[in-house]
């Protein structure tokens, strides 16, 4: 009896001995999460704070802006940049349309035939599929203004300079990046699903279209983003293709007014009114809150896609 007596002092000492561990353990893992979660918060207000001073400068007028500059909040808000913004550019409807267009169209063209040509390379075996797929790879890593000149001298040739159609056809070829995201994403697709369709008689279309598609909406939703913003926001390639006002897009547009001079476009009403700084601020704002928006839209798509293996380096 007393041995048993002292084994089960022994075990109720190791049992208690191990809660304690335990509890020391989960109370060091909130600690350590606290601590993460202020590291974190430090890096995300380090990273938002340009954005959060781009925001605060777009309300300050020239007296605020001489007087508290570096301030995140204004001590008085003012809408004198916005104000200039609309009557500084006059086209600015048209080159938001613009860009729309041009981003718009672009990101269903890539979304498309990224999504067709990554089907293929996953599922289909054809003759020379791995080396085209390395080639398409390889092209990825040549920089696009090395062949600005060319791609100038192609344009003309096609008669497609100073046209929306023509810009969308030249950024939707840019598809390597956006094969390889959707062909990784297919491979990650099991295939016993798509099997067993075949089994029930349908055709590869059928299962691409009904089956591996809506498997892969991440994956495009990756690329939709992608193509949107990178097109929104290019300038290079835009001002060297377009000429004319009418078909500039809102990154050419507001390059154009910042490149000038603020006292030859100011009108009587807003001379001393402003800062140039803070005018510049306002018009970058304003050029970029379409893809804030994207983003925060497609924010939890987009971490899925990531989280799921859309991309895989």
């Amino acid at each position: 009896m007393a041995t048993e007596a002292d084994a089960s002092g022994i075990g109720q000492q190791a049992q208690s001995e191990t809660d304690s561990q335990m509890f020391r353990l989960r109370v060091w893992l909130r600690q350590k999460d606290f601590f993460s979660h202020v590291l974190l918060a430090i890096v995300t207000f380090i990273v938002l704070l340009p954005l959060l001073w781009i925001i605060s400068t777009s309300f300050k007028d020239r007296l605020e802006f001489s007087t508290n500059s570096a301030a995140l909040i204004p001590s008085s808000f003012s809408l004198v940049n916005y104000m200039y913004m609309f009557e500084a550019i006059q086209q600015l409807p048209i080159y938001m349309r613009n860009s729309f267009i041009l981003a718009g169209g672009v990101t269903l063209i890539q979304v498309f035939c990224s999504a067709l040509a990554g089907y293929a390379f996953a599922r289909m075996r054809f003759w020379g599929r791995d080396f085209i797929f390395v080639a398409i790879i390889v092209s990825m890593f040549v920089p696009r203004a090395g062949g600005l000149m060319a791609l100038y001298e192609l344009m003309t040739f096609l008669k497609r300079r100073n046209s929306i159609l023509g810009l969308i056809l030249l950024f939707a070829a840019g598809l390597p990046a956006a094969i390889f995201i959707m062909r990784q994403a297919f491979l990650a697709i099991p295939q016993e699903v798509e099997e067993s369709a075949f089994i029930d008689g349908a055709s590869w279309w059928q299962t691409f279209w009904r089956i591996a598609l809506p498997l892969a909406t991440s994956a495009m939703v990756i690329i939709g983003t992608l193509a949107f913003v990178g097109v929104w926001s290019d300038y290079i390639l835009t001002y060297t293709m377009i000429d004319r006002d009418a078909q500039m897009t809102i990154s050419v547009g507001i390059k154009k007014v910042l490149a000038t001079s603020y006292e030859s476009a100011l009108s009587p009403r807003f001379r001393n009114q402003f800062a140039g700084e803070a005018a510049d601020a306002t018009m970058l704002l304003f050029s970029a809150l379409p893809v804030i928006i994207i983003y925060a839209l497609m924010q939890k798509w987009f971490m899925r896609g990531l989280t799921e293996g859309a991309i895989k380096f």
